[in-house]
C-alpha cells in the first residue's frame, strides 16, 4: 500500500509522514518511509537546483529549462516508484512517500505556464498527466497537510537551511503567488476526488492527532484491499 504525503512548504508534512512512520513501526507493521527526492544522479541534479532556488526554477547560469527540470523531477519519481516502492509494496510494505503526482502537477503546471514553455494551465496538467501515465504503482490514499499561512511562513522562516539561494527562508509577494496556485490547484483536485484524500489540519493541533488521522486512513484501507491488491 502507498500513501502520499503532499502539503505546501510549512505545512509539516515531512514531520507528519515521520511520526505516522514511527507509530506504525510500534505497531510493529511492515513499512518504508520514503523522501522526496531519491540518492539517483537525476535527484542529485534536482538537490543541487535546489539549493540555488527553492522552487526549483531555473536560475542564471542554470543550462536547465522548465520543461526539463519537469522530466528530471517526473524521472525521479519514476526512479522511485521502480527502484524502492514497488519492492517495498512487493515484500508487503506500507509506503509512506513525501511528494508525489500531486506534487508534481500542483508545483510544475504553474511554473510551466509562467515560463512560457506551455501556453495554459490545463495544457500544462494534461501533459504533465501523459509524463507521469506510466507510474507502475498509485496512491492508494494521499494525506494533504494543510495548516495556515501565518503558521506556514513561521516555519519556512525558522528553517535553517544550507542553501545557496539568498532568500531561502524569506518569502517575498512572488512567493505568495506560487503557494497560491499551488494551493489552488491542490484544492481542486481534493474537490474532484474527495474519496482518495484524507486533509489534516497541522496548524494548531497537536501533532498526535493528526497521526492518529493517517493510522485510521491506512487502516480502513487496509480493511478494504486484500493482500494480492496490496
Amino acid at each position: 500500500m502507498l500513501i502520499a504525503f503532499e502539503g505546501q512548504d510549512g505545512a509539516g508534512k515531512t514531520s507528519l509522514l515521520h511520526a505516522s512512520f514511527r507509530e506504525l513501526e510500534r505497531q510493529g507493521l511492515p513499512v518504508v518511509a520514503v523522501p522526496e527526492f531519491s540518492d539517483s544522479p537525476i535527484a542529485l541534479r534536482l538537490l543541487d537546483a535546489l539549493a540555488r532556488d527553492k522552487f526549483l526554477r531555473s536560475v542564471p547560469g542554470d543550462e536547465s529549462t522548465a520543461l526539463t527540470r519537469a522530466m528530471d523531477i517526473a524521472a525521479d519519481l519514476y526512479y522511485f516508484d521502480e527502484r524502492v516502492i514497488g519492492p517495498a509494496m512487493d515484500s508487503g510494505c506500507i509506503v509512506l512517500k513525501d511528494r508525489h503526482v500531486g506534487s508534481i502537477l500542483s508545483t510544475l503546471a504553474p511554473t510551466l505556464v509562467n515560463a512560457g514553455a506551455i501556453g495554459t494551465e490545463p495544457k500544462a496538467l494534461a501533459w504533465l498527466a501523459r509524463l507521469l501515465s506510466e507510474l507502475r504503482h498509485v496512491p492508494a490514499a494521499t494525506v494533504y497537510v494543510d495548516a495556515p499561512l501565518d503558521v506556514r511562513l513561521r516555519r519556512i522562516q525558522g528553517r535553517e537551511r544550507q542553501l545557496v539561494e539568498a532568500r531561502a527562508t524569506e518569502v517575498n509577494d512572488h512567493d505568495l503567488a506560487v503557494f497560491a496556485a499551488r494551493d489552488r490547484l491542490m484544492r481542486q483536485f481534493i474537490a474532484d476526488a474527495p474519496h482518495e484524500f484524507l486533509t489534516v489540519d497541522n496548524g494548531f493541533k497537536p501533532l498526535s492527532e493528526g497521526v492518529n488521522s493517517v493510522l485510521a486512513l491506512i487502516d480502513a484501507r487496509r480493511a478494504n484491499t486484500s493482500p494480492k491488491e496490496e
